[in-house]
């Protein structure tokens, strides 16, 4: 849809559009990868029919008013999917052994998706080096929590302790700093040979 022709649409429809996709993004953060156009628009209008609806029923208190009860319902719906529906509907369809695809392709897309708490990671590099994240306890006040599992492939996190290729080992030392904050390593997708995560 050329940009024109969207504004040439009623205030409602373009609401509904754009609260719909947003919607969207929001249901599906990290799961979009996989997701070809047809899953994009159909999703998004799934999330803009509610934000229609809304928009029609407050109608008659103003378009402010309208215009964010539309994006308020969209977003709510969809954080409430993300939380909650998303996992029901998967239960119910995997309960009654109709599938159990979640959609989640990959098994590191997985991992990043997950509610789980890592506690605990290792860090296997190409080069043959091991990073170490022995207790990740000790870091949610850094960023991040000291650990993020990046979409691509790669990883940055708090290296309490390394083993190199020759098996020494190196304990890491001045990790936190009041002043300058937690050192963290990233690591990028390409050097990542294998990684070993405790969860719970």
């Amino acid at each position: 849809m050329l940009t024109t022709e969207f504004f040439d649409l009623s205030l409602s429809l373009q609401t509904a559009l754009g609260a719909g996709y947003l919607g969207y993004v929001t249901a599906y953060a990290g799961l979009r990868r996989d997701h070809a156009t047809t899953d994009a628009v159909f999703i998004s209008l799934a999330f803009a029919s509610l934000a229609m609806l809304a928009f029609v029923l407050l109608e008659r208190f103003g378009p402010v008013v309208s215009f964010i009860a539309a994006f308020v319902i969209s977003l709510l719906s969809a954080g409430l999917w993300r939380k909650w529906g998303r996992k029901g509907w998967l239960w119910c369809v995997g309960s009654a052994r109709v599938h159990r695809d979640d959609g989640v392709h990959g098994a590191w897309s997985g991992i990043v998706q997950t509610d789980h708490c890592v506690g605990q990671i290792s860090v296997h590099t190409v080069g043959g080096r091991i990073l170490y994240m022995n207790d990740r306890s000790r870091y949610h006040d850094a960023p991040w929590g000291g650990l993020y599992l990046g979409g691509d492939g790669s990883v940055v996190l708090v290296v309490e302790e390394e083993e190199l290729s020759d098996g020494t080992e190196e304990q890491r030392t001045g990790i936190k700093d009041e002043h300058m904050g937690t050192r963290m390593t990233y690591v990028p997708a390409s050097q990542v040979a294998r990684v070993n995560i405790r969860m719970k």
